[in-house]
């Protein structure tokens, strides 16, 4: 009789570990746990396929590292407690539609590093509503489709760095009033539009650096009231306005360097806003004019703004003279229309007495602006982004996002930039230049002569225009 009690004590001793385990159910070569949720971990295997085993009671599930091609819609179909998935680092081409129907209670969704997906669907992530972070990084991905984010309420951080993105559509973020870091980095973006960033409400950190920004729309920036950092370094910027970033009034650390910027007329917005600003900034290098180059915008002194550069030509053999930190030309079109003040336009009048034609048929050619080109300088700093390396849930050590300046986030992540590494706000410097009153532009426009005067050349431009005006006559008759 105790013989029969000790066996069936055995045999239930061995089902309640086979339980315990996950034994049951549990794909081959893969490991299955219950504590202290639900987990199967297939991570570097050398799969060619998602195992068709998987429990259906699991709530977290490991496949990055392996050699996956295609995500199917039936792979997770019977996972209805699935909270995470990690399918990164594989050869992922193809998500078939409703791959991830059906999993309402998913928080967190790795597929980066799958640099041959490069297409997704604009479904993809329908039905998602507890989403709350998404890595989508180093994907090949060229274009983001329209509606692809519709849905996901929840989520708080979004991961796009390292693709081929060249635009992004209106209203592309709409439906992310909880985002809070985005991050765009290292992409091939050329515009931000007026609606590209609406409805991101709470974002707090946008990292659009290493791009092909050239414009930045004046009111690109309207929704971002609750934004703390703003990374627009190493792109293609020559002008960005004041009224841009006036809604950013949460703003604390912001880095402009590695653009090429132009120190005229144009830049003096920016330059009045910079006196306001509390937080800590880059150092805005000058460009143009040749006076001021090397100069930092925000030490310069309102005179040295004044007048304008009326030779675009200048500016865009200036522009594409010079490569960019990428090795490519950069843009020759002229971002410098919009936010122009009416006082230092540009005079297109053809009939001008002292119009470039004329200038060029005198003798008077050693006026004219210099078109050497300007030489290459270094950046203020080379980004250098920590290694990070999180564990999620204390049962799996995830590999660091290096080309992101705070790698991957936990729950309980400190959102704090002051905790990060020093390279990371290196060539930061707080605003410490007086307050002043704003200047105002005349209601008339100015003359020629006085335009030029910008250009420290008053005197001689004056000269030129009296010795010019009986010339004129005289040809004329």
């Amino acid at each position: 009789m105790s013989d029969e009690k000790g066996g069936t004590g055995l045999l239930f001793l061995v089902i309640w570990l086979n339980w315990a385990r996950g034994a049951e159910g549990c794909p081959a070569t893969c490991i299955c746990y219950r504590e202290p949720l639900p987990t199967v971990a297939c991570q570097q295997l050398g799969l060619l396929a998602i195992p068709t085993e998987i429990p259906g009671r699991s709530q977290r599930i490991f496949l990055q590292n392996n050699r996956l091609t295609v995500v199917r819609s039936t792979s997770f179909s019977s996972c209805r407690n699935l909270t995470l998935l990690w399918l990164y680092s594989n050869n992922i081409s193809h998500i078939e539609a409703g791959a991830f129907y059906g999993l309402e209670r998913l928080e967190e969704l790795d597929i980066g590093d799958n640099s041959n997906l490069r297409i997704i669907s604009p479904t993809a992530f329908q039905g998602l509503s507890r989403l709350h972070t998404l890595h989508l990084h180093r994907c090949g991905l060229s274009e983001l489709p329209v509606g692809v984010f519709r849905g996901l309420f929840s989520l708080q951080y979004l991961y796009l760095q390292g693709n081929n993105l060249l635009a992004l559509h209106d209203d592309t973020f709409l439906d992310l009033a909880n985002l809070t870091y985005l991050f765009l980095h290292n992409n091939k973006i050329q515009t931000v539009s007026e609606h590209t960033l609406r409805g991101m409400v709470n974002l707090d950190r946008l990292l659009l650096h290493q791009n092909h920004v050239t414009l930045v729309h004046q009111r690109a920036f309207h929704d971002l009231g609750k934004l703390t950092t703003l990374f627009l370094f190493n792109n293609n910027l020559t002008v960005l306005t004041g009224e841009t970033m006036e809604p950013l009034v949460s703003l604390q650390y912001l880095r402009l360097n590695g653009n090429r910027w132009i120190c005229d007329c144009r830049a003096r917005t920016l330059w009045d806003w910079f006196k306001r600003f509390k937080g800590s900034s880059s150092e805005l290098e000058c460009h143009l004019p040749e006076r001021l180059v090397g100069k930092d915008l925000k030490r310069l002194k309102i005179s040295d703004l004044e007048g304008c550069i009326d030779d675009t030509s200048q500016v865009q053999t200036s522009i594409f003279s010079t490569k960019t930190h990428s090795g490519k030309f950069q843009s020759t079109e002229d971002p410098l229309r919009e936010g122009t003040p009416g006082c230092c336009a540009v005079d297109i009048d053809k009939s001008s007495i002292i119009s470039k034609g004329q200038l060029d048929r005198s003798s008077y050619n050693s006026r004219q602006i210099t078109n050497n080109p300007l030489k290459e300088k270094e950046n203020i700093s080379k980004t250098k982004f920590p290694e990070v390396d999180p564990t999620k849930n204390g049962t799996h050590n995830k590999q660091s996002l290096n080309d992101g300046p705070v790698g991957t986030f936990s729950n309980n992540l400190d959102q704090s930039l002051s905790k990060l590494k020093p390279d990371l706000t290196d060539g930061l410097e707080p605003s410490t230049a007086p307050s002043r009153k704003k200047k105002k532009c005349s209601k008339k426009p100015k003359s020629d002569a006085q335009c030029l005067k910008g250009n420290g050349s008053s005197t001689h431009a004056v000269s030129l225009l009296l010795l010019l005006v009986p010339w004129c006559s005289l040809v004329m008759c």
